[in-house]
């Protein structure tokens, strides 16, 4: 039983509790003007010596090299060795240093084992192999920056067009004015910059990321299990031997509890117990019957190092009689009758005690034996795939409320940026509920995808895997392309609405290659059927862009129509369609072969809610 509360609380990994409000609690300031302010104030903090320096950097990569290669030859045979060093590029990288390739071509190269140091392959989170990814970045950042001064002065430049920009944002900053702000965080983190911007920003986009409730009707539903317990009764009350048999019929529920940073719940036993005795003092047999009501409560807290239980406490009532007592002479049988109904309130006191007594302890050992398994550690589970995809460990809590358990997640670095508002409220309809902010995906797609080169075959995978498309046919024509290295993936839940795309730099399909940037987006609307369920309908077709373009020439409209024909055809017209069918060997039975729908449907403010119920 109780273990199946555990296994809905373990799969949340949470963040720290945030304060309501979008105004900024220094001079009720909003978030823009408050930006506005603090990329101004920045201009005069910057410091081109904070840039790092060409050969301090390069040393620092070719020690990393030499430690990753001394790890090796301790761990990994010369072949393994060796493909490791080729598939990061690492010789690619010292020959360009050695051969003194141009800053621009070197900064390629460095930039490439940054990025193959990234991936989902077992061995990237090893500490050598980090060390050399992020002597790669530094490098390569070294390099693009090399020209201190006049970065710099590129910097202030931006940083005053950002503030002019924010000085009239609405109180709601929209998808391009968050990705031109997360811009020049990036840019300020590269070049090593300590600027007002950069604190000021982490304050007003402080709200997390990542939310899921799960109601308490589904926690309840999990954990309810009807109790049907037959014992045996050997006892002695008052000098009375009782031997009989006992039957305890009820049902075990769980109450949430509010609590911050755990998950509090009150397990609760409510049931019936009846017994049929028979009584043994001297020679006297009395034939006895009880029949009681008895609850059980215990409560129960969840944190991620574990669980603890409270005593159990008990309360109930009880209520016996004597049916028959056998003795051959009737003054006997009257004289113990007698003695039995003066003896009643005291003996029903005592079996009312000891009834508890045992429950609360058959409760305990039930509890008890459920949480004695230790609870699995996610988080290290998770950091392997942390290191491996560069992705910073979320700040989490967990915590309850009388109607739901809740978890909220933050997924960010330094110049990342959260949410600048809170998950907006979930309808109450839900059994589950999952809430996704904007800046979670391009905190997790940037260093994942950003920069990366990919093929049709590879896209065609990801697709696959996640149900959206078919494998591409042999017949198709191959092509390659290039991530935009800062927002590879586009993801806007805005106005009921959800926007959804990648975002390229380079295209090329045969002999046509193109560097220029394009954007291949899909809307989707919500459309509720007539059982409640909700789908997601594309809104007209898919659509190639070229941003920052206002003009279309007749290269661009050529490109436009090879990247529709090889890419657009991958976002299907429906999304959401099918049902989720849980498998029967799911691991909370009361749940197995189970059929979820989403049910409720929210775009707002970068925040995109799905619920979803039976």
């Amino acid at each position: 039983m109780i273990r199946k509360v555990l296994s809905v609380a373990c799969v949340i990994a949470l963040s720290t509790q945030q304060s309501p409000g979008q105004t900024d609690a220094l001079g009720g300031r909003t978030v823009a003007a408050s930006i506005a302010r603090a990329a101004a104030d920045s201009v005069d903090a910057l410091d081109p010596n904070r840039i790092a320096e060409i050969e301090p950097a390069t040393d620092a990569f070719l020690m990393a090299v030499e430690s990753l290669r001394g790890h090796l030859s301790r761990t990994a045979d010369p072949s393994n060795a060796d493909a490791w060093i080729r598939y990061l590029g690492i010789d690619d990288v010292v020959e360009g240093i050695e051969d003194d390739v141009s800053e621009a071509a070197l900064a390629k190269l460095a930039f490439t084992t940054s990025k193959r140091g990234v991936g989902i392959h077992p061995g990237l989170e090893i500490d050598a192999v980090v060390r050399v990814r992020d002597a790669a970045s530094d490098l390569s950042n070294a390099l693009r920056f090399r020209k201190r001064e006049a970065i710099t002065k590129v910097l202030a430049k931006r940083l005053g067009l950002l503030a002019e920009e924010w000085a009239s944002v609405g109180s709601v900053p929209s998808a391009s004015e968050n990705e031109g702000l997360r811009l020049i965080l990036g840019l300020l983190e590269k070049t090593g910059q300590d600027v007002p911007l950069t604190a000021r920003t982490r304050s007003l986009y402080r709200y997390p990321n990542l939310q899921v409730l799960v109601s308490g009707r589904s926690i309840e539903e999990v954990v309810r299990r009807p109790v049907d317990q037959p014992s045996p009764v050997r006892d002695c009350i008052l000098g009375t031997r009782l031997i009989g048999n006992a039957r305890l019929c009820g049902d075990v529920t769980a109450i949430l509890m509010p609590s911050i940073g755990s998950v509090r719940m009150q397990l609760v036993m409510n049931g019936t117990v009846e017994s049929r005795n028979t009584g043994y003092n001297g020679p006297v047999r009395l034939q006895t019957s009880s029949q009681g009501q008895v609850q059980a409560t215990r409560s129960m807290t969840i944190t991620e190092s574990g669980v603890t239980l409270d005593p159990v406490s008990t309360s109930g009532t009880l209520r016996s009689q004597v049916n028959r007592i056998e003795h051959r002479l009737r003054i006997v049988r009257r004289i113990a009758r007698r003695k039995a109904a003066e003896q009643k309130p005291l003996s029903e006191s005592i079996a009312k005690r000891k009834m508890l007594d045992r429950v609360a302890d058959g409760f305990a050992e039930q509890t008890d034996a459920a949480v004695s398994k230790p609870m699995p550690d996610l988080m290290a589970q998770a950091r392997p795939w942390l290191r491996r995809l560069d992705l910073a460990e979320p700040t989490r809590l967990i915590g309850s409320t009388s109607d739901s358990v809740y978890l909220t997640g933050t997924v960010r670095r330094d110049e990342q940026l959260a949410s600048a508002t809170p998950p907006p409220p979930v309808s109450p309809l839900y059994d589950a509920a999952f809430q996704i902010h904007e800046s979670l995906i391009n905190n997790t797609a940037g260093p994942i995808l950003g920069g990366r080169t990919m093929t049709r075959s590879e896209l065609a995978a990801l697709a696959q895997k996640a149900g959206n498309a078919p494998q591409a046919a042999p017949e198709e024509e191959d092509f390659e392309l290039d991530f935009d290295p800062v927002r590879p993936i586009i993801f806007e839940a805005r106005d009921g609405k959800l926007r959804v795309g990648i975002r390229m730099t380079r295209f090329k399909q045969g002999k046509t290659e193109r560097r220029q940037t394009l954007e291949v987006t899909a809307t989707y609307q919500p459309v509720y059927t007539t059982t409640g369920q909700v789908m997601l309908e594309r809104v007209g077709d898919a659509k190639v862009d070229f941003p920052g373009k206002k003009k279309v020439g007749i290269r661009e409209a050529g490109l436009r129509g090879a990247v529709k024909d090889s890419i657009a055809e991958a976002f299907p017209s429906v999304l959401l369609d099918q049902p989720i069918l849980l498998p029967a060997d799911f691991k909370l039975p009361a749940l197995a072969n189970q059929q979820l729908s989403v049910r409720q449907f929210e775009a707002r403010e970068g925040w995109l809610t799905v619920g979803v119920g039976r």
